[in-house]
């Protein structure tokens, strides 16, 4: 009797679980299945801080051969002329991306320390995005002058930019470098000026060898792009040029900064 009872028991419970099989296969079936996230080419962001309109427009002129794309942080816009936005025009017109800086390029902690932070946004930032957008502009990505920053001017330019760009020093490790896109908003950039500690064509090509092994996306800055770098915050034109050449040679892919928050 009780071997009777067991096989029936045995029996009713594949049946149990062949039903369950079955009804799990229809609603696999039936359920559309998610788009899988494609991750993002290796990369190399070059961003350039300021208003050197005419030094970027040569430094166009001399790597569109490259296929190189940058970001440039734009203050002080009222200064410049008509020809020099035109030139700006062009800049945006070739791929690059146009962004923010600072009205006047007022250090964003000691002015907000000083008048609160909806003082800074009120004569940096509003104000620049509606001149610029006024002649074509729409900026949508924003770098603090000095590379000054904390936490709460963050999240209040957040509601204003969908990137914002702080920056990062020293001649570290390339695995202990802030200056890879992690996925987040805020990001940080490493400089690429002559008179920075850590400049150094071959370092910068470390860096950018970790990024291609890693699948990241390097994030360097700048300024003036200049033939011969003999003030500070300039960028030599051959570094520059021997940058995106190893870039594209290694085929590491040109970001704006804006692309970032389609990845």
């Amino acid at each position: 009797m009780k071997r009777i009872i067991y096989a029936l028991i045995g029996f009713f419970t594949i049946g149990i679980l062949l039903y369950a099989a079955s009804t799990y296969s229809e609603e696999k079936k039936s359920k559309p299945l998610l788009p899988v996230k494609k991750e993002s080419q290796p990369g190399i962001i070059l961003s350039f801080d300021d208003n050197y309109i005419d030094d970027w427009y040569n430094a166009e002129k001399r790597l569109r051969h490259l296929d190189w794309k940058a970001t440039f942080f734009i203050c002080k816009y009222d200064s410049l002329n008509a020809t020099q936005k035109k030139k700006l025009h062009y800049l945006q017109d070739m791929g690059h991306d146009i962004a923010a800086h600072g009205y006047n390029h007022e250090n964003a902690l000691k002015y907000s320390a000083k008048y609160g932070i909806d003082k800074y946004i009120k004569e940096e930032i509003l104000p620049l995005k509606v001149a610029m957008d006024k002649d074509g502009f729409n900026l949508r990505s924003f770098a603090y002058p000095d590379g000054a920053r904390n936490a709460d001017l963050d999240k209040e330019l957040l509601k204003y930019f969908d990137i914002i760009r702080g920056t990062t020093y020293g001649k570290l490790y390339p695995e202990s470098q802030y200056c890879y896109y992690e996925g987040n908003r805020v990001i940080y950039g490493l400089g690429i000026d002559d008179d920075y500690k850590q400049f150094d064509v071959a370092y910068y090509k470390t860096l950018m060898d970790y990024a291609k092994k890693h699948n990241k996306i390097v994030i360097f800055y700048g300024h003036k792009t200049v033939d011969v770098a003999d003030e500070k915050i300039e960028t030599p034109l051959a570094a520059l040029q021997e940058i995106c050449e190893y870039a594209k040679a290694n085929k590491l892919k040109f970001y704006t900064v804006d692309d970032l928050k389609n990845l």
